[in-house]
């Protein structure tokens, strides 16, 4: 039996050294705090070496600083065998806890010298240890693999030097540490946690379903199903949608294959036009030189002709400009005498010599009257004279202030005249070279207006598209001709296609029947290993605990006896023999002596299987290489003689897709041609049409502007004459206020000669009125005197006047013979004049006339020329953009290839741009279909059609590979091979299921037995009830699984034939297949980390805790029962039962073990509830350690130990008794 035997702890948890024997049941004791759940902790270390699940509190430092907290602090477990016991030594290895394990005893000498000094180097301890005879294992760093070691799951290699450590041998010992632990923590109840120990204690080869290789498979059956069903499914119009976009691809693919062949030909056509256009231009060039010069001749004779005509024209309109000055200086003349009165002053001016004669008259008799009385006279004359002497001096000083004055004022009005001539010079000369320019505009408008109306009649005899309607005709015959010889090829490549596919599929028949027959051969040989390892697998399997293994520790020498007769399988490898010793059995077989020295076996030890099983799974391992080898040999040759036959015949298939596409255009090429014809003759109406309507359009245009140029010439002799009034006007005005402030000035001075005048005359009166009274006193004639002298006064008053306007008659005069008698001659002279512009206009047109019209003619035959040469030049610009862009002219659409054709290249590059720029969009589209059909595909679709499309080439690849899926049918195959899959699914779903579900008796009969268990053994009477009752499975997927397996046991004899796309009566079966395999593969998509369906998911388990009046009901998880006691009691009995379960099936295999359950403060139990949990484990091989502050139930316990603490706080463990 293998148990824990003793821990000693060195420098650990503030136990200096100290030794405890585990043995037993154990119950220490003593104060709070002095290292109780210390120690109980380090023991619990051992089973779970989890120093995360050891109930330390996260305020307190972690197990590495507290258990080992120097170089020289260890815990050493002392583990007790058949065989005898070894060590384990728990030390720390970079800051954390490692092992090492002896196998040997414990003995305190290796860790503390005589000198009780504790080593602290481990390779010092190594030596004690290698001194002693024993050797120290590698350090164990790995918790997990230290629980692998202790619990015997040390298959791996690198476990096996550690196999002797174990205290039982279990893959599937988990549960135990983690029960033990729940113990010690009194975690809660969790019915799935008892439900894996009582999965785990009944095989360690726990049967599991892979939902890895379902959800592969499946995946696989719902991607090939749904594949095969779109090219099937219809629309609610009856249409398959899958199948009218593969349709889609297909002729969007000829449609391409066809544009590039229009592609290369346009090429080779291209090569052509540009050979015969630079063929064309020396040519052209030397026509247009030629033209050139006649039209440089026309121009120059137009020019001469121009210049002299604005010689004349200019010359006559200078005249014109002097007589219409003379005619305006007449009307303004005439004008200003008018307001003169010029007539009423020339006929005063002309009594001049009558008023003098009558003047001298009156003087004469003047005197007579006034000569008697001289000496009078003479005295007022003198006076008088004084008088006027005075007054002719103040009136000349007068008449030279207002002669300042009128002589500033001519000065003024004579530059303003001036600067009024010049204004006026220049508004004429301004208008004039606008009028000039109107004019010349007019004289273009007549000329364009001619050409237009040449332009017009030439078009209307012109025809424009003969050349293009012939060559349509041409064209139309012989498409027809290509057609027919298009049809015939295409029918012989189909038959040439037919015999390569014939061809292909015969060599590929032969060869797979080769490679088959060579793929048997190893089958067969790889079914015979399988049956060969599996019957090795079995033994080495029962090789624990076997009647082998037995004879191997009981009965040295065996295998010269009873190994020579006893069967392998049945007898030495059988489990379940209870073999015994019998003191008188000797060497006889059931009483029977025989001497078997004659008798040769070789008999197979568990190492020699294991041999042998390694050599028979090579071997099956290199059969399933070679397997491998020969399909890969097998597909590599058939592919190569269908790539052989399949290049051939996609080459084939190319060309007549191509042939094809092109017999689908001559129709429409046909059609379009006939249409084109008939365009051509329209545009040809149209055309004409058009031109004409544009002539007359630009003929009215160009009236309009003529008339414009009128009516603007109007407008400027207007404005023109209207700016020259405007300045005479402004003239007038001008003159107007300086006139008027002379003769405000004049008046003021007049006024003041005046003044002067009349106190002068008063003065006059007064000598006058002197004079007379002394003429009167002397007896004088005065009213004779005064009568005379008044009419004197008078005449000279008019002569005054008459010798003031005399100039103004003077200059009239002058006027007169200068102008207005010359008025009639003027107006004859602008008659004559404007005879002489328009008769030099009328020659000058007719003569230019007839010029440029031998101009127009030359210069469109040029202008034609031009244009070709133009056009001819435009079309190699437009070839060379077109080569020099690489998106049109890629360096590999080069070529050499020339096609005859009347086509200009810049036609053919249009031609090209445009059947490239639709080749790029109708590879857009093609791509779109491509893509849209592919849509609704996966990456790992069906029928491998690939998803990652980037290349025009991939895609054309594409078209091409599913033109063939669809020639071929090949969707047929693919409904076949889904078919048989789904069959092979559905049963092995079953198959597994069964196996899963095999143990369900096993479990409940297991459960029924700890129930019965707890009956028989309950010793609390506080607990009335524990209870586990399994129920059906809720597992979504376990259902699905167990109804699947309904449906393929129910139909069984109907699933080999189904065929899952059939419309025959099968249908509902097939739905229901279909239906189960889907739900299957959306519960695995809805649980993606799930990876095997386990027994523990077949069914559910419950319990029931039944204590005084509480009742938990039938639940799945209970945190607290009852009281705390009770609590600890519930939890512990269920775990030790638990415990139990895995014991009694690991103890059949493997050999009776014990194991600890660690209790902290066992005080809170009754001591009869004490004795009974102790009476409870112990009858099951489970020892109890426990703690409680005082001691009870001192004789159930065989160690009794007092933990104190030293006044170093050290703890001191006491052994206070000890039982045997």
């Amino acid at each position: 039996m293998r148990y824990l035997n003793k821990v000693v702890f060195v420098n650990s948890a503030h136990v200096p050294y100290a030794e405890v024997k585990v043995d037993g049941n154990v119950h220490f004791i003593g104060t709070q705090g002095v290292g109780k759940s210390t120690l109980l902790r380090a023991i619990l270390f051992f089973y779970n070496a989890d120093k995360m699940r050891l109930g330390i509190p996260k305020e307190k430092k972690n197990f590495d600083a507290f258990y080992l907290p120097f170089a020289n602090s260890y815990i050493v477990y002392e583990v007790m065998r058949e065989n005898g016991a070894y060590t384990v030594v728990v030390t720390k290895s970079m800051g954390r806890a490692a092992f090492r394990f002896v196998d040997a005893p414990y003995r305190k000498e290796w860790f503390v010298n005589e000198r009780n000094e504790v080593a602290a180097d481990w390779s010092e301890i190594r030596v004690r240890i290698s001194d002693s005879g024993y050797n120290a294992s590698s350090l164990v760093t790995g918790y997990d693999m230290f629980r692998d070691i202790i619990f015997g799951n040390n298959r791996k290699p690198e476990l096996l030097q550690f196999r002797k450590y174990a205290i039982v041998e279990s893959a599937h010992y988990q549960n135990i540490p983690r029960t033990i632990q729940n113990v010690f923590l009194n975690s809660k109840l969790d019915a799935d946690f008892i439900k894996d120990t009582i999965i785990q204690s009944m095989d360690d080869n726990e049967f599991v379903i892979d939902l890895s290789y379902y959800r592969n498979q499946i995946e696989t059956f719902e991607q090939e199903y749904d594949d095969v069903m779109l090219w099937m499914k219809q629309d609610k119009n009856g249409v398959v949608p899958v199948r009218k976009q593969a349709e889609r691809v297909i002729k969007g693919y000829r449609t391409l294959l066809y544009s590039k062949k229009q592609i290369e030909d346009g090429r080779a056509e291209l090569n052509y036009a540009e050979k015969d256009a630079r063929r064309r231009f020396p040519e052209l060039d030397e026509q247009i030189d030629l033209l050139n010069k006649e039209v440089e001749r026309y121009t120059r004779l137009l020019g001469e002709e121009r210049e002299k005509f604005n010689r004349e024209r200019d010359k006559l309109n200078q005249q014109k400009g002097s007589i219409d000055a003379d005619l305006q200086k007449i009307k303004s003349k005439r004008r200003y005498y008018a307001q003169e009165r010029i007539e009423e002053v020339i006929a005063k001016v002309s009594k001049e010599p009558a008023l003098k004669y009558e003047l001298e008259s009156l003087n004469k008799v003047y005197h007579e009257l006034t000569g008697t009385y001289d000496d009078i006279m003479g005295k007022y004359r003198q006076l008088e004279q004084t008088l006027d002497t005075e007054f002719a001096k103040f009136d000349n000083e007068t008449k030279n202030r207002i002669l300042y004055q009128k002589e500033e004022l001519n000065m003024r009005i004579s530059v303003l005249q001036k600067k009024h001539y010049e204004q006026t010079d220049e508004i004429r000369a301004v208008y004039e070279e606008k009028l000039k320019t109107l004019s010349d505009s007019k004289e273009m408008l007549l000329e364009e207006i001619s050409t237009l109306k040449q332009r017009k009649t030439k078009i209307k005899y012109t025809v424009h598209y003969q050349c293009e309607i012939e060559d349509c005709s041409e064209r139309l015959n012989a498409l027809s001709t290509e057609e027919r010889n298009t049809s015939v090829r295409v029918e012989r490549m189909k038959l040439e296609g037919d015999r390569f596919r014939q061809k292909s599929a015969e060599e590929v028949g032969k060869l797979e029947k080769e490679w088959e027959a060579k793929i048997e051969i190893v089958v067969r040989h790889r079914k015979q290993l399988d049956t060969d390892i599996e019957s090795l697998r079995h033994l080495i399997e029962n090789s624990k605990g076997s009647f082998c293994e037995w004879l191997d520790k009981n009965k040295p020498g065996w295998q010269e006896n009873i190994g020579k007769i006893a069967d392998e399988k049945q007898i030495l490898y059988n489990r379940h023999l209870s073999p015994e010793l019998v003191a008188d059995g000797g060497n006889t077989f059931f009483g029977v002596t025989l001497n078997l020295t004659e008798v040769e076996r070789d008999l197979r030890s568990p190492e020699q299987l294991q041999a042998e099983l390694d050599a028979k799974s090579s071997e099956r391992d290199a059969d399933t290489q070679q397997l491998v080898q020969l399909n890969e040999g097998k597909e590599k040759e058939t592919e190569a003689v269908r790539k052989k036959y399949r290049k051939q015949i996609s080459a084939l298939s190319d060309e007549m897709h191509l042939l094809e596409v092109q017999l689908q255009q001559y129709p429409v090429q046909q059609k379009n041609l006939q249409a084109e014809r008939a365009s051509l003759q329209r545009k040809e109406d149209e055309w004409k049409k058009e031109q004409l309507a544009e002539i007359e359009i630009a003929i009215g245009r160009k009236e309009k502007e003529r008339q414009k140029c009128n009516d603007a010439e109007a407008v400027l002799k207007q404005e023109r004459e209207k700016r020259i009034i405007q300045i005479a006007e402004e003239l007038r005005k001008v003159e107007k206020r300086e006139r008027t402030a002379v003769d405000a000035d004049v008046q003021l001075i007049e006024k003041e000669l005046a003044n002067h005048r009349l106190e002068m005359k008063v003065r006059k009166q007064e000598l006058l009125r002197q004079q007379k009274d002394e003429l009167n006193g002397k007896g004088a004639d005065t009213a004779a005197i005064d009568t005379y002298k008044a009419k004197i006064d008078t005449i000279a008053a008019e002569l005054e006047y008459i010798a003031k306007k005399q100039p103004l008659v003077w200059s009239y005069e002058k006027d007169k013979q200068e102008l207005f008698d010359r008025e009639l001659d003027l107006r004859a002279e602008k008659k004559n004049n404007e005879q002489h512009l328009t008769d030099l206009n009328e020659k000058y047109v007719l003569r230019k006339k007839r010029l440029s019209d031998q101009c127009e003619d030359t210069t469109n035959k040029m202008r034609t020329r031009c244009g070709e040469r133009d056009a001819l030049k435009k079309d190699m610009d437009v070839l060379e953009n077109f080569r020099k862009d690489e998106n049109f002219s890629p360096p590999e659409s080069y070529t050499s290839c020339e096609l005859a054709t009347k086509k200009t290249c810049g036609v053919i590059v249009d031609e090209l741009k445009g059947l490239i720029i639709s080749l790029k969009t109708d590879t857009d589209n093609f791509k779109k279909s491509v893509n849209l059909f592919n849509s609704n595909f996966t990456a790992r679709n069906t029928f491998s059609f690939p998803q990652a499309l980037a290349s025009d080439a991939d895609y054309m690849d594409f078209a091409s590979n599913l033109c063939e899926f669809i020639d071929n049918n090949k969707i047929a195959e693919y409904q076949n091979r889904i078919s048989e899959r789904y069959v092979n699914i559905l049963r092995r779903i079953s198959k597994e299921t069964g196996e899963l579900t095999r143990s369900e008796s096993l479990i409940h009969k297991t459960i029924k037995d700890i129930n019965e268990d707890f009956i028989k053994r309950n010793f609390a009477g506080v607990i009335r009830s524990i209870e586990l009752r399994p129920l059906q499975s809720n597992d979504k997927l376990m259902l699905l699984l167990l109804e699947m397996k309904k449906f393929n046991d129910e139909n069984a004899f109907n699933m080999g034939a189904v065929d899952l796309f059939s419309q025959d009566l099968r249908a509902d079966v097939n739905l229901h297949a279909v239906k189960y395999l889907n739900a299957f593969s959306k519960l695995l998509k809805d649980e993606p980390s799930r990876k095997n369906l386990v027994v523990s998911d077949s069914f559910n388990l419950q319990f029931r805790v039944m204590e005084n009046d509480n009742d938990t009901g039938w639940v799945e998880k209970i945190a607290n029962v009852g009281s705390d006691g009770t609590d600890i009691l519930v939890k512990a009995m269920v775990n030790i039962m638990l415990i139990n379960v895995f014991k009694e099936k690991a103890s059949r295999k493997f050999g009776d073990f014990k194991v600890h359950c660690m209790m902290d403060e066992i005080g809170k139990l009754h001591p009869n509830n004490v004795k009974g949990i102790l009476d409870f484990a112990n009858c099951r091989n489970i020892l109890l350690i426990n703690s409680s502050p005082t001691t009870y139930n001192v004789e159930d316990y065989k160690y009794t130990c007092l933990l104190s603490k030293d006044a170093k706080s050290h703890t001191r463990i006491v052994p206070l008794l000890t039982r045997k």
